[in-house]
């Protein structure tokens, strides 16, 4: 068996070696293979039959053009299509055993942070880090099932524009109480590190709802800022998605669609820092993505 340590694939050729081969962990031991035998045409007419987009597609195309514009405009939200958007919505309806081709939302698409805090846990404080500089884990395109680690370099500017829709289920408990998701900038000024902080204020009960706040400017030198979502005093749920955190007209949020807000990096991946990190869990608090009406 050939050991190489590097392939080089030219770029017209990547979509071909993709279909002719696959690959095991490329970190670890990395061992390409061609792909095993596809399957008969018959059985791929039953697989393509059978599969959620053959299941889907007759759903869709039952749709008006208005009806699919209502898809459209909500997936700007989350950057998806219409479609994609259809499809996701729906596969996650039927995994929940929920009624089918119901319109979606303005203010949340599919998967959404879920934060409940239950006895004894009075509080729940998350925060995601904007240095300067951080890696991330970034999908292949033509790949999505791939990702490679990507250095990123996040030039700061004004106007930060912070924004987040949230619902609510809060009940008061002890004698102080937060609920808020904020950003805290850290700059530098004559030797001296300064901390500016503008925040979205939660309220206790609330339906489906967008809030945002806006950093003008800070005085010195800006080092970095990280994102909070604190909850203090209280017990109960909270749903949140499309995060923003928006300077030089892009979005720099972590995860902004809150499709896996637990999510953690290993192996080759190690250095990418987690979505949320948790600065303060005590026991009976948590926080996950799931879907909404499935709750």
């Amino acid at each position: 068996m050939a050991k190489t340590e590097t392939i080089e694939v030219p770029d017209e050729l990547k979509l071909l070696q993709r279909q002719a081969l696959e690959q095991s962990d490329r970190f670890l031991l990395s061992v390409v293979q061609g792909h095993k035998s596809l399957p008969s045409d018959a059985r791929r007419k039953l697989i393509r039959e059978q599969s959620l987009f053959g299941f889907l597609s007759p759903l869709w195309q039952a749709l008006t053009t208005e009806e699919k514009d209502v898809w459209k405009s909500a997936g700007n939200y989350s950057s998806l299509t219409n479609w994609q958007l259809f499809i996701s919505d729906n596969a996650a309806r039927i995994r929940a055993d929920l009624t089918l081709d119901i319109p979606p939302s303005d203010l949340w698409q599919v998967r959404a942070g879920h934060i409940t805090i239950e006895a004894p846990a009075s509080e729940i404080i998350l925060k995601q880090s904007h240095p300067q500089k951080y890696w991330i884990a970034q999908k292949v395109v033509g790949a999505s099932w791939k990702k490679n680690l990507v250095y990123i370099e996040e030039i700061f500017g004004f106007p930060l524009e912070i924004g987040i829709r949230y619902k609510s289920n809060l009940v008061a408990t002890g004698p102080t109480q937060s609920a808020r998701y904020y950003a805290s900038v850290r700059s530098s000024y004559q030797g001296v590190d300064r901390f500016t902080v503008k925040e979205v204020s939660f309220s206790t009960i609330d339906a489906w709802t967008l809030d945002t706040a806006t950093i003008s400017g800070v005085i010195g030198h800006v080092i970095g800022y990280t994102l909070y979502i604190e909850i203090i005093g209280y017990t109960g749920e909270l749903l949140f998605d499309n995060i923003r955190a928006v300077h030089g007209g892009t979005n720099w949020a972590l995860d902004p669609r809150c499709d896996e807000i637990d999510k953690t990096f290993s192996k080759a991946f190690a250095v990418v820092p987690p979505f949320w990190l948790a600065d303060s869990l005590p026991a009976g608090a948590t926080f996950a993505s799931d879907y909404p009406p499935a709750l």
